[in-house]
């Protein structure tokens, strides 16, 4: 607010400074009385000034001075919230991120995960940074499992993503400054206490105690945040995993009290691009969810002579799912180790090889009966 007088020639010059010393003080005033409209407006913070009026010039100056500089900074401090802050570097939120987990895991009674040295989460992060999309396909058209393999992976593995869009205010559009830290905690809670809408199916993940490793995805501009956890199977340990030709060779130890079960095959289309309209507004992309793809068949351990498997068709056996039988092409294989801890076997996947790419699930038996996946490997990816 601007008061403004006219230079108005008065007859007496003391007269004339009484006047204007008077609209002076009327504007003193009514700056100091305009604080009891402007401060709602701006901020709920500021304290409003109670008591009598000020009975002198100094006194209204020094309050409309103070009124200035508490607005001053309350602008500042709201300025400074939006500006981007420095932030941990990947690996202390990788860190950060891996006591959060153990922190749920360990409330629960459930052993602790290590941290993975497998950058698939990463990557998967970064992609859908990149390309501006939210889902467990990669613009390559490639699952979880198969990235998963790509870059090294020799485990069994089970993605959780999330995702936070910021929302820029009108008229005020600042870089928003997301506190990674802040954003790992919340998207993780989210997980694990509001996640009835995914069926639990994330906390579940988190809280598998067959889980033995994690690795975290971490990516963000001024508009999205996007985390992503691998949780891992490791408990194999891998001496060989390669494919050459058609004839797969597989050699490991396992861990105590399990044996070698079956290894299933799994098919899935060949990879292909999509854009981020694709993996958002197309299903199954934006079904919120992914499975193992089509189950092709089973490599089954080889029987004692005289005993065989029976066939539904030729080359072809019966598998029983807990919603339907599948008549698939199988063949057997020969754990050719004389150790009862370690496995060693070879087999010709021709079957399989072909159109679309195939991923094996390594079965482990434990010594209950129970069965758990060790393993998910994309052939066409093995290295």
């Amino acid at each position: 607010m601007q008061c403004i007088t006219e230079n108005r020639k008065q007859p007496r010059k003391k007269r004339g400074v009484v006047k204007i010393l008077a609209i002076v003080i009327i504007c003193a005033i009514c700056l100091y009385g305009l604080q009891y409209i402007i401060t709602p407006l701006i901020t709920p913070n500021i304290p409003s000034v109670k008591g009598s009026a000020p009975q002198t010039i100094g006194q209204i100056q020094s309050k409309i001075s103070e009124l200035g500089a508490s607005l001053q900074s309350q602008a500042s401090s709201a300025a400074d919230s939006l500006k981007p802050k420095p932030t941990a570097t990947r690996e202390e939120l990788y860190q950060y991120a891996l006591r959060v987990v153990n922190d749920d895991r360990a409330a629960k009674g459930i052993p602790p995960v290590t941290l993975s040295n497998t950058r698939s989460a990463q990557e998967h992060a970064d992609n859908m940074l990149k390309v501006q999309y939210f889902s467990h396909w990669n613009s390559d058209g490639l699952k979880p499992y198969v990235t998963y393999t790509m870059l090294g992976g020799r485990g069994d593995v089970r993605e959780n993503i999330s995702y936070v869009v910021a929302h820029c205010f009108s008229g005020n559009c600042y870089a928003n400054a997301f506190d990674p830290l802040k954003e790992i905690k919340d998207s993780e809670y989210n997980m694990v206490y509001h996640d009835a809408s995914s069926d639990w199916g994330h906390r579940d993940n988190i809280l598998d105690p067959s889980h033995t490793a994690v690795n975290f995805g971490i990516a963000f501009d001024n508009n999205r945040f996007y985390f992503v956890e691998h949780f891992e199977n490791n408990i194999i340990s891998w001496h060989a995993v390669q494919l050459v030709g058609s004839e797969l060779h597989l050699s490991g130890s396992l861990p105590a009290l399990y044996s070698l079960s079956q290894i299933l095959v799994y098919t899935d289309p060949s990879p292909t691009t999509l854009s981020a309209n694709d993996l958002d507004g197309r299903a199954p992309y934006n079904l919120g969810h992914y499975d193992s793809g089509t189950l092709a068949g089973i490599m089954a351990p080889k029987l004692s002579p005289g005993y065989y498997y029976t066939e539904c068709s030729p080359g072809k056996i019966e598998i029983q799912s807990t919603s339907e039988k599948n008549c698939v092409d199988y063949i057997t294989f020969e754990n050719t180790s004389n150790a009862a801890d370690e496995m060693d076997m070879t087999v010709n996947v021709s079957k399989w090889m072909g159109s679309g790419i195939h991923t094996i699930y390594v079965q482990l038996k434990k010594a209950n009966g129970d069965e758990t996946s060790s393993s998910s490997l994309t052939m066409e990816y093995l290295k």
